[in-house]
């Protein structure tokens, strides 16, 4: 699987007036399907269309064509996770600096368009958090706290307005990312997600690979693992010492960012 997405990200911004997609719901219930969906326990932020294009998450409009490579990523991402019986998915990449957690936003945001899927995204990048970044949230509470603090994982939810998409972000950046992500209260926290949202699809943005020992701590806990790589940047080198650190099993392929190829012209 290898798909470049930087080029179509940083090409001319299409007039995308449309935001029939961004409503004002949150998050499902416990072991309930999603037509169930019911959002009244999550805290909803609006997040209009225009933060979401300028911080070039374009997956969440209907009528801008760069869309297309996200939607085309999805059937692919989607097919095999069906085949494995897989619903958390991690990305990760090798280094610091190559796209991972845009590539991350604008995958979860295209699977939550699907009336067939929800999507909740978790930013286990405790060190370097972006997620709410690219939603323009600043949440007072993250991951961090539910493990420091206890604080419930109810409490901490986020919907940004966009049907079907629920965030869990990482909270204050901190330099013990991991003994926190080592601790069994967190790694019991995918299973727990996993086992009380079983129709959901779970999507983890994990540290880089070779950085820390972050993303390995956690990703015993996935069902599948996309690495993402930079063109003129990761390294042959590299990938391969990232591909060694991935169980082959869990592995679902490799997507290239930041692509010199040019963009492909909408069919439609």
């Amino acid at each position: 699987m290898q798909n470049s997405v930087e080029n179509m990200l940083k090409s001319p911004e299409n007039k995308a007036t449309s935001s029939d997609r961004l409503v004002s719901d949150g998050i499902g219930k416990k072991m309930v399907s999603i037509a169930d969906i019911d959002y009244q326990q999550t805290q909803v932020v609006h997040v209009d269309s225009k933060t979401l294009l300028n911080n070039r998450v374009i997956a969440a409009v209907d009528d801008d064509p760069r869309a297309d490579v996200f939607r085309i990523l999805r059937t692919k991402v989607l097919q095999r996770m069906r085949s494995n019986n897989a619903n958390v998915l991690a990305l990760t990449g090798p280094t610091a600096g190559i796209g991972k957690s845009l590539v991350t936003v604008n995958l979860a945001v295209s699977i939550a368009m699907d009336s067939n899927y929800s999507v909740l995204l978790v930013d286990m990048d405790l060190r370097r958090p972006s997620i709410q970044q690219y939603f323009g949230l600043t949440p007072q509470f993250g991951l961090s706290d539910y493990c420091v603090d206890n604080k419930p994982i109810a409490d901490l939810l986020i919907n940004p307005g966009i049907k079907s998409l629920v965030i869990l972000p990482a909270g204050k950046p901190t330099r013990r990312s991991s003994e926190l992500l080592s601790t069994t209260k967190m790694l019991n926290l995918v299973a727990e997600l996993k086992d009380r949202y079983p129709n959901r699809i779970i999507i983890i943005d994990l540290p880089p690979l070779l950085a820390t020992d972050d993303a390995m701590t956690v990703m015993p806990s996935v069902d599948a693992c996309i690495l993402v790589a930079a063109e003129g940047q990761t390294t042959q080198d590299e990938l391969e010492r990232s591909l060694r650190l991935i169980d082959e099993k869990k592995y679902l392929g490799a997507i290239l960012n930041k692509s010199a190829e040019p963009q492909i012209d909408s069919y439609y």
